[in-house]
């Protein structure tokens, strides 16, 4: 498959499961590409960045309109919602099958990974449009300021989730003990997060009192390393204005903390805190590696990660890299989840991630077999939302609207 054919494919499924129109509840247009056109029908936040970074190869005003709907989504106080319903006539039967926590009655209550700030960057890279990003601008102050003020209450620089599909790897097996997890299955899944959301109910609304509660409150890596990114994009957005450095500063607290905090030595891999007692979660997943996408990672630390985990064949280095499990863990799942996703097969986006952090920090080989293993996944199976990383088959909703960030690697 030749770039050309490709970017057709890429084409052809954002042009697909392109929403446009002007909601009821609102009086707002929206234009935005939801991930799949059967199980995932709305907005969600960090799948439209993806998308609109994709966006940037093929359609670089709707890449802006996608960013501009997703921000339109903000709410006064700068959160900006994980799901935005903005076509409200199929809510009734998503949230039959689907638990999602709302803010209102058109917006979830839960964030995910922030690299809004990164997408909204590499738009303004590309376009050079000053009006885009001078809009875009104090909608991501808020939304950054939200994230140090409602999800850093002990103010260490890492801010923390509430529940697993926030940090986008919704039933990794890092989160297992603190779910409580009685059953390894969708089904048990779905129940351990029931009973976090029903404890929830009286807090809803301040995420302090949510924290404090203890119930699910993890300072993720992967979330944390995203947030790391967001904060240099915005930093770098600014240009001369004096927050600017505010930013900047956040950025250098929150990657301390993740070296101080989360660098576990012994092992040579990043792993998440849970509670308020700051537990480390000692489960090496696809996140204990994403601290690889901070530019400034120490030499010492880079090498490590890649030397022990990335390249070894024992554990992420499988045929169609990299899983999100290693294979050497007693709990890797690497074929047909049943909805148990995040536990064993390979993803595109996490492999955009690592393909660019890889790059940068010189090992660029590595990076292009990454890439080239993710296109023969496409190649063999279509644009899916995860691979089985032994032998490629696509796995998930098909014609994923993410995994067209192949484009962008």
């Amino acid at each position: 498959m030749d770039r050309q054919e490709l970017e057709a494919g890429a084409r052809k499924i954002l042009l697909t499961n392109l929403r446009q129109g002007v909601a009821d509840w609102n009086g707002k247009e929206y234009s935005f590409v939801c991930p799949s056109l059967t199980g995932y029908p709305f907005q969600w936040f960090w799948d439209s960045c993806f998308h609109a970074i994709a966006l940037i190869h093929l359609d670089q005003e709707q890449a802006k309109r996608e960013m501009t709907t997703l921000m339109s989504g903000a709410l006064p106080n700068g959160f900006i919602p994980h799901i935005i319903f903005w076509e409200m006539e199929k809510q009734p039967e998503f949230l039959s099958r689907n638990i999602v926590g709302m803010t209102t009655p058109n917006t979830s209550a839960t964030m995910q990974p922030p690299i809004i700030a990164y997408a909204v960057e590499r738009i303004y890279q590309a376009t050079g449009d000053e009006a885009f990003k001078d809009a875009a601008l104090p909608v991501l102050t808020g939304f950054y300021r939200w994230l140090r003020q409602a999800r850093d209450p002990d103010n260490d620089g890492l801010i923390a989730v509430i529940q697993p599909e926030e940090a986008g790897t919704d039933c990794s097996p890092k989160y297992d003990e603190v779910l409580g997890l009685e059953e390894l299955s969708n089904q048990g899944f779905i129940a351990a997060l029931r009973k976090v959301y029903a404890a929830y109910e009286p807090l809803r609304g301040d995420d302090h009192r949510v924290l404090a509660a203890d119930l699910f409150h993890v300072e993720d890596v992967l979330v944390n390393s995203i947030y790391v990114m967001g904060l240099r994009s915005l930093a770098r957005l600014l240009g001369d204005a004096p927050e600017a450095a505010e930013f900047n500063r956040e950025a250098d607290k929150t990657r301390d903390a993740l070296l101080t905090k989360c660098w576990d030595e012994e092992v040579g891999a990043f792993f998440d805190l849970s509670g308020v007692a700051e537990n480390p979660l000692k489960e090496v997943t696809i996140s204990s590696l994403m601290p690889l996408v901070m530019e400034d990672l120490p030499r010492p630390i880079v090498e490590r990660l890649v030397d022990t985990w990335v390249t070894d064949p024992k554990h992420f280095w499988t045929p169609y890299p990299l899983p999100s499990v290693p294979a050497s863990d007693p709990k890797f799942m690497p074929g047909n989840p049943r909805g148990f996703i995040w536990r064993g097969p390979s993803w595109i986006n996490t492999n955009w991630f690592l393909s660019h952090a890889l790059r940068r920090h010189g090992y660029a080989d590595l990076a292009d077999t990454i890439v080239a293993k993710s296109q023969e996944c496409i190649e063999k199976s279509g644009f899916r939302e995860y691979y089985e990383p032994f032998t490629a088959e696509g796995l998930g909703a098909r014609d994923f609207g993410w995994s067209t960030l192949i484009l962008d690697m």
